[in-house]
């Protein structure tokens, strides 16, 4: 008695429509719940040292939520330093920036010039 034995392909191409499906429902699901952003600001510490970003969000009632990230440089991931979920006292219109001090050690967050909330790095 002859066996026949049949290859069996490394990849299953029945499964990819649903690996498709799956992946467009996950991309969906992204793009409803990740409110809509923009860069606003970034700003490369005096010595080099650090970058620091200023993000933008805003969510359903329309007033601008930041977040505030940096990294060191050579390193990869961004590290959140503060999420300010919305800032009413400014007028509309009003600019956001980030500010280094002379000696790298120390970040502001400014709206519309003044200085609302900083961070001091440890050397």
């Amino acid at each position: 008695m002859k066996r026949s034995y049949q290859r069996r392909s490394t990849f299953d191409f029945s499964k990819l429509g649903q690996l498709v499906f799956v992946l467009f429902v996950v991309f969906v699901a992204y793009k409803i719940l990740t409110p809509p952003s923009n860069e606003t600001a970034r700003a490369q510490a005096p010595d080099g040292s650090k970058t620091a970003r200023l993000r933008t969000f805003y969510y359903y009632d329309h007033q601008p939520s930041y977040k505030i990230y940096y990294r060191e440089t050579g390193k990869r991931a961004w590290l959140n330093l503060l999420y300010l979920p919305a800032y009413t006292n400014a007028p509309a219109g009003t600019e956001a920036g980030l500010e280094w001090s002379g000696d790298s050690e120390r970040l502001d967050f400014l709206i519309g010039g003044t200085s609302i909330w900083h961070h001091v790095f440890d050397r």
